[in-house]
C-alpha cells in the first residue's frame, strides 16, 4: 500500500468525520476506573455488542488494530507516527497500525493483522484476540465516497515487544494507557476549512497530537470500558 494514499485518506477522514457540538462538555471522568487490567478489558469487550456495518459496493474498507501489552494494570497501546512524504501534505500524523483492505484479505480482521505485521512487525492471531469495536462509517474528502473502518482489540502479552517498522512508519511507540487517560495531556488541534475555525479534541504525546479518526477510535474503546477519555471541558470558539 502506498503511504501517501493511506495517510492522506486517514487524514482527510480525521478532518471530516469527527464533529463536536458548540461549547462541547467533556463526559464525566471516573479516576477510579483507571488503571485498567487486561481482565477488565476482556470482560468489557465480552459484553459488548459492536455495531457492524454491511459494506456497499461503493464503500472502501479498512481496519486498525488496538494492540495492548503489559502486566497487571500497567498496560500500553501500540501507536505509530506515519512517515513524512513530500507528496502527502498530511504525513506525519499519529495513528494506529492498520490500512486499506486488499482483494486477498478474507476479512477486515485479517486486514488489521496483516497491516500490523507489515507496519510494525508484530504478528497477531487467535491467541492475542480480544474482540471488535463498532465499525465507523466515514466520508472521504467531504464528498459522497465513504469508507468503513473496523477497529479490533488485541493483547500481545506481558512484554512490550520491539518494533520492526516499514518505510510507511516514522516511529512506533508503546503509549501507557495511563497517559491517554491523564487529563493533563488533553489538548486540541485547530484547523481552518472554508473560512471556519474548527477545534478538535486531542491528546499530546512526545510533541505530537493524537486526534481526528484515531481519537475517535480511542473514544469507542473508552466507551466500552465505561471510562470516557478526558478532554478539554470547553473548547472556546468551536466552529467559528
Amino acid at each position: 500500500m502506498r503511504p501517501e494514499l493511506f495517510s492522506s485518506l486517514l487524514s482527510l477522514v480525521s478532518l471530516l468525520s469527527l464533529s463536536l457540538p458548540s461549547c462541547a462538555q467533556a463526559p464525566a471522568y471516573h479516576p477510579s476506573a483507571m488503571p485498567f487490567t487486561i481482565d477488565q478489558i476482556r470482560t468489557a469487550l465480552s459484553g459488548h455488542s459492536p455495531q457492524l456495518l454491511e459494506p456497499q459496493p461503493s464503500h472502501a474498507e479498512a481496519a486498525v488494530a488496538l494492540v495492548l501489552a503489559g502486566t497487571g494494570d500497567d498496560l500500553s497501546l501500540c501507536a505509530i507516527r506515519r512517515a513524512e512524504h513530500p507528496l502527502d501534505p498530511w504525513s506525519g500524523h499519529m495513528a494506529l497500525p492498520g490500512g486499506r483492505s486488499s482483494p486477498e484479505d478474507p476479512s477486515r480482521r485479517a486486514v488489521a493483522e496483516r497491516e500490523t505485521f507489515e507496519e510494525v512487525g508484530i504478528a497477531l492471531g487467535d491467541p492475542h484476540w480480544i474482540g471488535p469495536l463498532s465499525d465507523v462509517l466515514v466520508r472521504l474528502g467531504g464528498g459522497d465516497h465513504q469508507m468503513i473502518l473496523s477497529p479490533f482489540v488485541y493483547f500481545l502479552g506481558e512484554d512490550l515487544a520491539p518494533f520492526t517498522t516499514s518505510d510507511e512508519v516514522a516511529e512506533a511507540y508503546w503509549i501507557p494507557l495511563s497517559h491517554l487517560w491523564d487529563a493533563r495531556n488533553a489538548d486540541h488541534m485547530e484547523w481552518e476549512r472554508s473560512g471556519a475555525r474548527l477545534l478538535y479534541p486531542a491528546i499530546r504525546f512526545r510533541g505530537h497530537s493524537i486526534w481526528g479518526l484515531t481519537f475517535r477510535v480511542l473514544t469507542l474503546f473508552s466507551d466500552v470500558l465505561d471510562a470516557p477519555l478526558p478532554h478539554l471541558e470547553e473548547i472556546p470558539g468551536l466552529g467559528r
